[in-house]
């Protein structure tokens, strides 16, 4: 996934300095063959995003950690899942932080760009998927908004795992299109379904109620260290 997307970012970024116009998307049915790359990264971020509306054991556990099918019940003295008194600080803490600094730095970039009369297209979805391959490099080695917002264990039990795909596909609505549009849309759907998951069951997302999320139960190939033996991040 790193390798893909770290070379979808090359690919644009050498269309945005020899063949700009192949990176406008709102001519994308115009372009014909030499729309190709629009369309590659269309589809990708249209079948990544169809692949975590569904239940799939093939992605990370903290991506479907709000399915019923990803809880295993850990809850103390036998109580059901409405007898869990969860206060809004353990379930959302870091959360808004994180929301507040990625609409700020997303906004400053939008019209920086403005002003020195960069913005574009093909300059927008660049950035998109430079959110992208960033998204993929935080997961794997060093997550920034885990590290001063989040401060959670790692990846599989962190609060807006699912936030990645509106962070990436939201900057493109800058240019209202088809191509904009739907993936927004879309990622958007991605988002609200996790979080009227949170609301529902705010017990599959923490490690203290759902054995899945805990070290000795955690399968999740994405994990640098190993926790088991109790190194952490």
């Amino acid at each position: 996934m790193l390798v893909y997307r770290i070379l979808l970012l090359m690919v644009a970024i050498c269309l945005f300095v020899f063949s700009r116009e192949k990176l406008n998307f709102t001519a994308i049915f115009q372009l014909s063959l030499n729309g190709w790359f629009i369309w590659l990264v269309w589809l990708t971020l249209v079948f990544h995003m169809l692949y975590r509306l569904i239940p799939n054991k093939r992605i990370s556990i903290g991506a479907r950690k709000h399915y019923a099918c990803s809880y295993r019940a850990a809850i103390p003295n036998g109580s059901g899942p409405e007898n869990i008194q969860i206060s809004p600080e353990q379930l959302h803490k870091g959360a808004l932080l994180c929301a507040l600094g990625w609409f700020i730095i997303s906004a400053a970039v939008v019209i920086a760009l403005y002003f020195f009369n960069m913005l574009t297209p093909a300059t927008i979805i660049t950035i998109a998927l430079t959110y992208a391959a960033f998204d993929v490099v935080f997961i794997l080695f060093l997550c920034p908004l885990r590290l001063f917002f989040m401060r959670n264990r790692c990846c599989v039990v962190c609060r807006i795992y699912n936030w990645d795909y509106f962070m990436i596909c939201a900057p493109l609505i800058v240019y209202p299109h088809f191509f904009s549009l739907s993936l927004f849309l879309l990622s958007a759907a991605v988002l609200l379904r996790w979080e009227i998951a949170l609301r529902k069951n705010p017990h599959f997302f923490l490690k203290e109620y759902n054995v899945n999320l805990s070290c000795e139960s955690c399968e999740d190939k994405l994990c640098r260290y190993n926790y088991k033996s109790g190194r952490a991040l």
